[in-house]
């Protein structure tokens, strides 16, 4: 039986977790957050970390 409820806990918070990940996302698109400038910020980031190699 306490080990059905830690299962629960552990999958309930799991799922917390998810959910709140999903909201971000649903955020960050609708704010507009993610769009081709996002892109072209990875790319620089990569070309910094290739080049301090």
């Amino acid at each position: 039986m306490m080990g059905e409820q830690i299962v629960f806990w552990e999958f309930l918070v799991a799922l917390c977790m998810g959910l709140a990940s999903f909201s971000v996302f649903i955020w960050a698109v609708l704010n507009g957050e993610l769009d081709e400038e996002s892109e072209d910020v990875k790319h620089r980031v990569m070309e910094r970390e290739w080049h301090d190699e």
